[in-house]
């Protein structure tokens, strides 16, 4: 059962506890790869929390409409305060859904953005997403993803599944987070028939940030 507040809860501390536990590696795994989107015209942005990523998309993309969704009203809220005041405003859509439930529009966005939000759901339901946000894009679309990752062996590994052990942990205690553990997005979307165009690391390989583009 999910927490009743979700991530509002969070949504005051989520930057200083980001910081503390990482520094601004998070915001580095976020920003390193928008730049491929700077031609786009119409972005998905899914669990955006505070908005720190959507404020910069605005201005790296200044022609593109962008529909943002997330489950908790006090991140989008926060979301919307970070663009308050300027043009962007008109190019934004904000909406609170449960993308579990909610469809997204056919073929209607030639670039998604999913930066830590994937993470939060079991491989079921992680490839329950996937196939709905596939549907959502357009041929050849960018897929932008920045999340948690698991290196292949040695100290790293370890060290990642100390982290990872704890941060669900919190975030289970938090929210009420049913996933346990990382799911495979990365060899869903190779499934799905998307291709790395470049690919950056963080944090000793904790944190991995992915530009894919559909070739299907």
């Amino acid at each position: 059962m999910r927490h009743p507040c979700g991530f509002d809860g969070l949504a005051r501390f989520y930057r200083p506890l980001e910081y503390l536990a990482f520094g601004r590696d998070l915001e580095r795994a976020r920003f390193v790869h928008l730049s491929h989107l700077q031609n786009c015209r119409s972005i998905l942005v899914l669990g955006e929390g505070d908005g720190r990523c959507l404020a910069r998309l605005v201005l790296l993309a200044p022609h593109a409409r962008i529909d943002c969704f997330d489950s908790s009203s006090a991140m989008l809220a926060s979301a919307y305060r970070r663009i308050a005041g300027s043009e962007a405003t008109g190019r934004v859509t904000f909406r609170q859904a449960d993308l579990l439930t909610h469809a997204l529009p056919a073929a209607r966005y030639d670039a998604v953005v999913t930066c830590f939000f994937l993470d939060c759901f079991t491989a079921a339901q992680a490839e329950t997403l996937i196939d709905g946000i596939k549907r959502s894009l357009r041929p050849g679309a960018l897929w932008l993803w920045a999340d948690f990752a698991l290196p292949a062996q040695g100290y790293r590994r370890l060290r990642a599944r100390a982290w990872l052990a704890l941060l669900y942990f919190f975030f289970r205690w938090q929210t009420g987070l049913a996933a346990r553990e990382l799911p495979p997005v990365e060899s869903l979307l190779a499934s799905h028939r998307y291709v790395a165009l470049a690919e950056c690391s963080f944090q000793k390989g904790l944190l991995r940030s992915v530009i894919w583009r559909s070739v299907s």
